[in-house]
């Protein structure tokens, strides 16, 4: 991959998007990408949850999901889980080991990852587009969807789309454009 952690940050981000997307398979791909990246933490709380939909997806009877970890998230708790899996067999049995050696070993955090607020300062989910303690929003960055701190806030010249200057400085020093309009651009520093 050219850009892993941006296509890590990318599938992350798409957990927003769970209740229109097959919610197994973007739990498995964020879980997957993070682990990639060594976001152990989140990995694993990812990865909890595509096994928690396989089981009802294996025996729909099991029940509702806890939602627990996603509390003061934007990662929608009401989607729907699909009638058939989305991951091969292997895949599926290679995650559930991985999720319960971690489990079981205890040196990996299970809970997603923080960062405080930039407007008042409350530790919020480190992908939310919004502060739970104050309510306030954030813009998603064009290249990888996280959100962008007031301090990294850069416009792209020519379209005018939103993205962090670092993630804009990486992206555009490899491909001398806009990921949003094309246009040839340079890094903004």
């Amino acid at each position: 991959k050219e850009f892993p952690e941006f296509a890590a940050k990318l599938a992350v981000s798409l957990l927003r998007f769970v209740d229109i997307l097959p919610a197994d398979k973007m739990f498995y791909e964020a879980g997957v990408e993070c682990r990639e990246r060594g976001w152990l933490n989140m990995a694993f709380v990812f990865l909890n949850r595509y096994i928690d939909i396989c089981d009802i997806i294996d025996d729909p009877d099991l029940g509702d999901l806890e939602n627990a970890d996603f509390v003061e998230t934007d990662i929608p708790f009401d989607f729907s889980i699909p009638k058939e899996h989305s991951i091969e067999e292997h895949k599926r049995d290679d995650v559930r080991e991985w999720v319960l050696s971690v489990a079981m070993d205890r040196t990996v955090g299970e809970s997603l990852s923080t960062v405080a607020c930039a407007k008042c300062g409350s530790p919020k989910y480190v992908a939310s587009l919004v502060c739970f303690g104050c309510n306030h929003e954030y813009d998603p960055c064009m290249i990888t969807g996280y959100p962008i701190s007031p301090n990294h806030h850069i416009k792209c010249p020519s379209c005018g789309n939103v993205a962090t200057q670092e993630d804009w400085n990486e992206y555009v020093a490899h491909t001398k454009t806009c990921p949003w309009c094309g246009n040839v651009q340079s890094p903004i520093y």
